[in-house]
């Protein structure tokens, strides 16, 4: 979202082309810091890091002074695509006025090294029957997919490279001299437009609206083409500015060995597993999600997506967790999973009734893979203690609020009854919170504290302690028989989505001949109404659940029906 400051500005502007902000995809090493994780919107229009600047291109026809922006182009224009479609590489497609155009882009270098830099490269096909004149600008302003501020800039004595004044920093860099290239205060894309450049080598200006602008003047012949690379190191901002500077310097004359590199970098990342199926499709989605999860880690946390979830959410860790050992990345897997041994609840709305459940089936899970004992033995009193926290929930007379250390959304701060995992328990069952609410939660949270009991009595019994098998085998199979009666008696339960994503998959808390029909019947009212699939709006991981559980019941059509649409209706055409 737009700072208050920057939407008064583009008020006070609307000559300014803002940036799309619509979707967009991030780039960048797993595990790093979020702040140096890319975003990218459509068009390969990029911030190289938090809060940076944007990077921007623009073409013009002189003759005419018709003008293409990725920011006003239909989405459906831009056609985007992975190397090998999934590997981070992006390739944006556009055609226009006879021209093809391709823009490239990654990042490479590491943090440890603090060598990061994001590379790009842009190249333009003639496909007319005469010559063409076309103009191509580049530009670096505060306005970008995640933008701030830009106090002082200057052009660089090679005059092919723009540089943070003050610091003597570079910001990006071409491997040949624009025809023009040049500093001002405001925005470029006025200027732009009219094919004009401005002149001043240097800009300052205390509220962060410095910009750049590079012009090359291109003529290509029918068939020829014409490209330009550039890199744009990743600077340190803020906290230890000066102490700890980037220490990558531009090199836009190698993009082609450091793509290569880059490449065979991520395809040893990923040669841990194979995916033989006749939808390519598919494969593509299938990796291009593990390459996303794992880039959006940070340290050894599993992470949603950087910016707007910078924290580990323990509902949705657990799947990425999963997903990293399935991939073989057992390594990368347990760090993570490290996380539930030291934390019972974490997440953006603090703790909540379902987390319990969820850490011990994460933690389960690592060793039915692994068959590691001695890191099950390690783990185990994490088990024992999330156990604890199930068997008070089924007791409580009163609600129990838990007051988590880890992090959280800031308006969770100002909720009064954030943290409150559970009211006081009726007819046997637990009334658990979850996701700002009880009542639709019930089955969630029934289910996952099922599934928790049963790993735990699992885990014991493949440590040797009987006397917890047994107690936590009893729980189970207590807790089953009231919310199997409480189910009867209160049938909507089957109605609340929340219900149906979890009964088969991944808390096997049902067997799939007692909610078959349950299921079927939900699907057929909520998720294809009227004859008609209705796609889930916001969580497409409840849709993926709902997916997997009509598969392990046998209902082919419903699982066609989400793979189907998704593929054809993705949010990011292409990714």
């Amino acid at each position: 979202m737009a700072s208050f400051d920057t939407l008064q500005k583009l008020n006070q502007h609307p000559e300014w082309l803002p940036p799309r902000s619509d979707v967009r995809v991030f780039i960048g090493e797993p595990g790093a810091p979020e702040a140096v994780k890319t975003t990218v919107e459509p068009g390969n229009v990029f911030s190289p890091g938090m809060r940076t600047f944007g990077i921007t291109w623009w073409l013009r026809l002189p003759e005419s002074g018709a003008f293409f922006a990725t920011e006003t182009a239909a989405i459906d224009d831009l056609r985007w695509h992975y190397e090998g479609g999934h590997l981070p590489v992006i390739h944006c497609d556009v055609q226009w006025n006879d021209l093809a155009v391709r823009h490239t882009l990654f990042q490479d270098g590491t943090s440890r090294q603090r060598s990061e830099a994001v590379c790009g490269r842009l190249q333009v096909t003639s496909h007319s029957q005469q010559p063409i004149e076309f103009q191509a600008f580049i530009a670096l302003r505060s306005l970008g997919p995640a933008g701030g501020p830009v106090k002082d800039l200057c052009i660089g004595t090679d005059k092919r490279s723009f540089w943070l004044q003050q610091r003597h920093l570079p910001l990006i860099a071409f491997d040949q001299q624009p025809h023009q290239i040049g500093c001002d205060v405001g925005d470029p894309s006025p200027l732009a437009q009219q094919g004009q450049v401005p002149t001043a080598q240097s800009a300052e200006d205390s509220d962060g609206w410095c910009f750049g602008l590079a012009r090359c003047d291109v003529t290509l012949q029918p068939g020829e083409s014409w490209e330009l690379c550039f890199d744009c190191p990743l600077q340190t901002y803020g906290n230890l500015q000066h102490d700890l500077p980037s220490r990558a310097q531009p090199f836009p004359d190698a993009f082609a060995s450091r793509v290569q590199a880059h490449l065979a970098d991520w395809q040893s990342r990923l040669h841990t597993l194979e995916l033989e199926i006749p939808d390519e499709a598919f494969r593509d989605a299938f990796f291009a999600g593990l390459q996303h999860m794992l880039t959006a880690s940070v340290g050894d946390q599993a992470r949603i997506a950087p910016l707007s979830y910078p924290l580990p959410w323990l509902r949705d860790s657990i799947y990425i967790i999963r997903c990293f050992d399935l991939a073989g990345w057992h390594e990368q897997a347990r760090a993570a999973t490290e996380y539930c041994v030291r934390n019972d609840f974490f997440g953006g709305f603090g703790a909540e009734g379902d987390a319990p459940g969820q850490g011990i089936w994460a933690l389960t899970q690592h060793y039915r893979i692994t068959r590691d004992r001695d890191w099950l033995a390690r783990v185990y009193a994490a088990i024992q203690r999330k156990c604890d926290w199930l068997f008070a929930m089924r007791r409580a007379t009163e609600p129990i609020q838990v007051f988590s250390d880890t992090p959280v959304l800031a308006f969770t701060h100002a909720e009064r009854t954030a943290g409150v995992i559970c009211d006081a328990a009726q007819d046997g069952i637990i009334r658990g919170a979850m996701d700002h609410g009880i009542n639709y939660s019930l089955g969630w949270v029934n289910q996952w504290a099922l599934a928790g009991l049963r790993e735990a009595a699992y885990a014991a019994q493949k440590l040797g302690y009987t006397t917890d098998t047994q107690r936590y085998q009893t729980e189970a199979e207590a807790l089953f028989s009231v919310y199997r009666a409480y189910c009867h008696k209160q049938p909507e339960i089957f109605d609340e989505e929340r219900t149906v994503n979890s009964l088969l998959w991944p808390t096997q808390a049902w067997k799939p001949e007692a909610v078959h029909e349950q299921f079927m019947r939900w699907w057929q009212s909520s998720r294809y109404k009227d004859g008609y699939f209705q796609p889930e709006p916001y969580w497409l991981y409840f849709e993926m659940s709902q997916a997997h559980n009509a598969l392990l019941l046998g209902e082919l059509e419903p699982v066609w029906q989400v793979l189907d649409y998704r593929l054809a209706h993705q949010d990011l055409p292409g990714l």
